[in-house]
């Protein structure tokens, strides 16, 4: 017999019924499990932020996300205990993945629950968030979903230089990220996509030139670059 995986965007009672009965199983054999979470996920179930991996018509596995202004977000990610350790995570991920990109979302961020998970995560390619200054877990992650520019410690002439820092502190810091700037017409030929605070201090240097620098928050009037908690820059205009 043939072997299919399935995701199901639309999942029906009972498949939540069934998810439930293996959920309780594995609280009762293992005394874990996310059955301790199963309001947030009748929740997800009832919104409609809810997916589930078949196998053969059966779900062997769950996804609750929630929708932030340019990513999605991962609460829950769940495959079946006796189906684990098979590469089945990883494909459901791929899955989802594909999915959210689909629907325009930028990156996917989350938080590494239980914190064993966090190795499977870096698997997948997440990137752990920098230290913000809020009260943020350490294991709070993210991945973009566009091919992005990436850092550089290239002293360029055209650049955009990040510090970690508020502005009146800048002077005494090294910037934590540089990116170069490869743009037509002021449009970058690749993205910048970086959690920040949107009050640390940002410079643009064109031809050796600064151009501006302020606060992530302040410093573009007409191109928004500050969508909480990313810094996502697609263009620059003097």
């Amino acid at each position: 017999m043939e072997i299919v995986f399935q995701l199901n965007l639309s999942p029906t009672q009972p498949d939540l019924n069934e998810i439930e009965k293996w959920l309780i199983e594995e609280y009762k054999t293992f005394g874990d499990g996310f059955y301790c979470n199963w309001a947030i996920i009748e929740k997800a179930f009832r919104n409609k932020k809810f997916i589930t991996l078949e196998h053969n018509n059966f779900p062997i596995g769950f996804l609750v996300w929630n929708k932030g202004e340019i990513y999605a977000e991962i609460d829950i990610m769940v495959i079946k205990p006796e189906n684990r350790n098979s590469g089945i995570g990883k494909y459901f991920f791929n899955q989802i993945a594909g999915f959210f990109k689909e629907k325009g979302f930028l990156a996917i961020k989350l938080f590494c629950s239980p914190s064993e998970s966090e190795k499977f995560w870096k698997k997948m390619d997440f990137i752990k968030f920098p230290d913000r200054g809020y009260s943020e877990s350490e294991l709070m992650y993210y991945k973009p979903l566009i091919e992005i520019q990436q850092t550089t410690k290239n002293n360029s002439d055209n650049k955009i230089e990040l510090w970690n820092v508020e502005s009146y502190q800048a002077k005494n810091h090294e910037p934590k990220w540089t990116w170069e700037v490869n743009s037509t017409l002021g449009k970058l030929l690749l993205p910048i996509i970086q959690p920040c605070n949107c009050n640390w201090n940002l410079r643009w240097t064109k031809n050796g030139k600064k151009i501006r620098e302020d606060k992530v928050k302040y410093f573009s009037e007409n191109n928004r670059i500050e969508f909480d908690p990313f810094l996502f820059i697609t263009e620059l205009n003097e």
